[in-house]
């Protein structure tokens, strides 16, 4: 695909990578973002484009800016089945966007993002910029920010750091006494279920997707392929899976993982899917992700969702809402039948993207 980017002086081509053009890539981003980083991306990239179980034999989809001969910019893409209305369609991830300091304000952006969506079924921009967002708002559907929700887990923690030590401590009743006020018990685990932890994800999966994915408007798959490549496989995080089954049948299942920020130790609610209606599912995986995040000293747990009836199973555990950073933006080619006519039923958490990677 060709196009003249405004204020360029000559033409401008975007074309898709193939494997030659790899070591040019890694060129453009170390002149970019310096050697160094350089180093960090090419240790990453052989999972985040060639292992993922649904790039295409062609090649991870990376479009590339030329002008003339010289590569000037690309969009990289994460290729994710989607569940979009009342089917399944290809989707992807845009990360790695960047463009040579000389080239920008030329358009380069525009150019390459719709290039990128008119090939694919559904293009989700998420996590953007203050410098980008503006860019996706006028060429994309707007539909965010991602609604972000925290817990407060250890009230001494959060109280010392907000208070300092001494008055943190004696601060630290009142504000456990009035979480208690607020927020009440957190719901406890319903008979017949059972919770634990697992270090693969097997066929079960998939056919849980096939069940539970028609509760939801918008979902990206979650077969076993794609979950064992994003969370066992990932070279930056360390996830821990939990499953929920009901009477020996696997119901649901929680991804977690563990952080620090400022001196705090975090709990991050990083993926959750179950049936939208299985509340005693999804109340199962939350007591239990709590209970672990209380024994691993985490002060906070954060989470992202879009879908309605996960922030009311996250309320009723004592989460309340924050502002949140996390801009979603979408475009598609795909006809949505009916993805619209309710954005509580989208299911997309932090895991859906590449913000946590």
């Amino acid at each position: 695909m060709t196009g003249a980017a405004p204020g360029s002086p000559g033409e401008i081509r975007v074309e898709q990578r193939r494997p030659e053009h790899d070591a040019e890539l890694f060129a453009l981003y170390a002149d970019i973002f310096g050697e160094k980083n350089a180093e960090a991306s090419r240790g990453r990239w052989r999972w985040q484009y060639l292992d993922n179980p649904l790039t295409r034999d062609s090649g991870p989809v990376i479009w590339m800016a030329r002008e003339g001969d010289r590569l000037i910019g690309q969009m990289a893409t994460m290729p994710c089945e989607t569940w979009w209305g009342d089917r399944e369609v290809h989707g992807s991830v845009g990360m790695d966007y960047f463009v040579r300091r000389e080239a920008q304000g030329r358009g380069l952006g525009i150019l390459l993002s719709e290039t990128w969506a008119a090939h694919i079924g559904i293009a989700f921009a998420m996590g953007l910029t203050p410098s980008s967002y503006p860019l996706f708002r006028k060429i994309f559907k707007d539909v965010g920010p991602v609604p972000f929700f925290q817990k407060i887990v250890d009230p001494l923690a959060i109280s010392r750091k907000r208070l300092g030590w001494l008055l943190g401590t004696l601060g630290m009743p009142a504000l456990a006494a009035g979480l208690r006020l607020k927020f009440g018990a957190e719901p406890k685990i319903a008979p017949g279920w059972a919770v634990r932890a697992v270090t693969d994800f097997t066929d079960e999966y998939d056919r849980l997707w096939e069940r539970a994915r028609s509760s939801y408007l918008l979902c990206v798959a979650k077969r076993r392929d794609y979950l064992r490549w994003k969370y066992l496989a990932c070279p930056q995080r360390t996830y821990d899976v939990l499953e929920a089954r009901f009477d020996g049948e696997l119901r649901g299942f929680a991804v977690t993982r563990l952080g620090e920020h400022k001196g705090l130790r975090l709990g991050y609610l990083i993926d959750l899917f179950a049936d939208a209606g299985d509340r005693d599912g999804k109340a199962a995986l939350l007591r239990t992700a709590l209970d672990r995040f209380r024994a691993a000293g985490v002060a906070r747990v954060q989470a992202w969702t879009m879908n309605r009836a996960l922030q009311e199973d996250l309320r009723r555990f004592g989460f309340f809402p924050g502002q949140s950073s996390v801009q979603f933006c979408i475009k598609w080619t795909e006809d949505p039948h009916g993805a619209f006519d309710d954005l509580g039923r989208w299911q997309w958490m932090l895991g859906d993207g590449d913000l946590d990677r």
